[in-house]
């Protein structure tokens, strides 16, 4: 994205000079303050005038753990560093004193991380600049989509079956589809969960894990514009007939839930219960905005998840049927 896409906000974490994008909380981690999300995708922007140098810091909340969480971070939006977080280096020069856009974005996880019962997620504990350095907190300047989903939302498996490495949560469709419209990305997806199935890490179902980010932690309450949908992959176990009523349950529950917001539901990219969502789009047209996906061309990393290559082609097409149905002048493209 162009720095002029991003407009200059208030800081809306414990930390100054910062913009949180995405469900974050205050908590304590492991007896530090931080910023703490559970979700991949989600993200900190901000500008840096007067400083070369970054300070960062994340609490360990996975020290055992084979495959480590990690972080994308885009200075200026030229190809991101990527690190584990426990190898985030406590100082990042950067070449120029400024002025830069810093996107840093939380990239990749496990699914053996514990998100639900123990604190296993993203905190960071540290964000700062040197002296006389200052932060501005920005954001993108269009709508907020809230993306409701699982590991193909989430951004698991883009770049290669191996945990956390090959995760890509700043590079799926719905990371793209946010930069092609201008838009924020409140990310609210989790890895193998349904609206019947739970996910891993203890995460529960989805009427569930979209009103709580961990077992006892209300999400924050936001108010996006647009809600795309992309679930029931993981639930092909079960009933057509009990999916209709789930879906159309859970419809209700989100018009609840984000009642200014338009709802968009794709069709899942493997079809799952096709037939039903085509029933309850005709049978409840004025409720929700059913997008096919049937005829996208595109490519897997396995037999569910797009690569690189099919999450750019998703998010094209995902962006494109949605200019197509609300106007360019609306996300203001």
């Amino acid at each position: 994205m162009a720095q002029s896409k991003y407009v200059q906000t208030t800081a809306n974490g414990c930390f100054a000079g910062a913009y949180f994008m995405g469900r974050w909380v205050q908590k304590s981690v492991l007896n530090q303050r931080a910023m703490y999300t559970t979700n991949l995708g989600a993200a900190i922007l901000f500008m840096t005038k007067d400083t070369d140098c970054l300070k960062l810091a994340f609490a360990n909340t996975t020290p055992t753990a084979r495959f480590q969480p990690e972080i994308g971070i885009f200075i200026d939006d030229n190809p991101e560093l990527r690190f584990k977080v426990n190898e985030v280096p406590d100082e990042l020069h950067m070449k120029l004193s400024g002025p830069h856009l810093i996107r840093i974005v939380f990239a990749g996880n496990s699914d053996s991380d514990e998100l639900w019962q123990y604190q296993q997620g993203l905190a960071i504990t540290q964000l700062a600049v040197t002296n006389p350095g200052i932060m501005i907190p920005v954001k993108p300047a269009g709508k907020t989509i809230a993306f409701i989903g699982d590991s193909i939302t989430a951004g698991c498996w883009v770049l290669k079956r191996t945990p956390s490495v090959g995760y890509a949560a700043e590079q799926n469709y719905a990371a793209q589809t946010v930069q092609i419209l201008n838009a924020q990305d409140l990310r609210i997806a989790y890895s193998a969960a349904g609206l019947l199935r739970y996910g891993t890490g203890g995460v529960p179902a989805a009427p569930r894990f979209v009103k709580y980010i961990n077992f006892e932690t209300p999400a924050p309450s936001y108010h996006p514009d647009l809600v795309v949908l992309n679930i029931g992959t993981n639930d092909q176990r079960f009933d057509g007939n009990l999916m209709k009523i789930q879906f159309l349950n859970f419809f209700h529950e989100l018009q609840d839930l984000f009642p200014k917001a338009t709802l968009n539901v794709l069709i899942p990219f493997n079809q799952a219960f096709s037939k039903e969502l085509r029933e309850l789009s005709q049978e409840n047209s004025e409720l929700f905005f059913l997008i096919e996906t049937a005829q996208w061309p595109l490519t897997y990393t396995d037999q569910a998840h797009p690569d690189l290559k099919g999450s750019t082609l998703a998010a094209q097409y995902l962006s494109r049927v949605l200019v197509n149905h609300y106007g360019s002048d609306y996300f203001k493209i």
